[in-house]
């Protein structure tokens, strides 16, 4: 496995020119932010926009400004359970912004077999009784039922580990079609409701998903 880096000339080495959509395909989550790094990924991206209007070369859906790249994850998966590329990378609109979310150049989540999960995991940091116990953020991002961590894992069918758990920060992922469908459509469909994302630019279940989306791919 490649060294991850948030080195933006490394993440982007390499040429992409004969990969197809329907082979790799990158979902990403904008809001305003400029796309100058896709320039030769343009026929590989669809992008879903949450903020206005923008010339682009590849695909792009509005959507409402709701759920950040979590809602993405989960939209794109529900439209698109029957038809997903081989390989899906969901990235943000800006690469390599955050130190503490680094990445592998793009070729390795590329390379994603169509049966499993790559992304750049990290531990949870907080003792794996804490993370159970209490809420992740705090009193101004509640959560549908104020939940803590174990009750949300509980709710939609993925108990905790009582151990540290691995997942990715920033959800820089890529998932193989396979790995998806080892759930079924209702599966994420209902997460997708059970989220409630039209309640906010940032509701605590993205936190939740943020923690949750490699262990569900895994």
């Amino acid at each position: 496995m490649a060294k991850a880096t948030c080195d933006l000339a490394t993440v982007l080495n390499g040429s992409f020119n004969d990969i197809r959509k329907n082979n790799v395909e990158i979902v990403i989550t904008r809001f305003n932010e400029e796309l100058s790094w896709t320039a030769g990924l343009e026929h590989l991206c669809t992008v879903y926009n949450k903020g206005s209007d923008f010339e682009f070369l590849g695909s792009v859906k509005n959507v409402p400004n709701h759920g950040v790249g979590c809602e993405t994850i989960l939209r794109h998966i529900c439209e698109n359970y029957h038809n997903l590329a081989d390989v899906t990378f969901f990235s943000q609109a800006t690469l390599c912004d955050r130190i503490d979310q680094p990445l592998y150049p793009l070729e390795v989540y590329m390379k994603c077999p169509i049966d499993s999960v790559v992304g750049f995991k990290d531990e949870l940091n907080e003792p794996p009784k804490s993370r159970y116990l209490f809420r992740i953020s705090n009193d101004h991002c509640r959560s549908v039922g104020n939940l803590t961590f174990g009750e949300w894992r509980r709710v939609i069918g993925m108990p905790y580990k009582v151990a540290y758990e691995s997942w990715v920060k920033g959800d820089w992922i890529a998932v193989g079609a396979r790995r998806v469908r080892k759930r079924p459509l209702s599966f994420y469909q209902n997460l997708y409701a059970i989220c409630q994302f039209e309640r906010g630019i940032l509701v605590e279940e993205c936190w939740f998903l943020e923690r949750t989306f490699y262990s569900l791919f895994s």
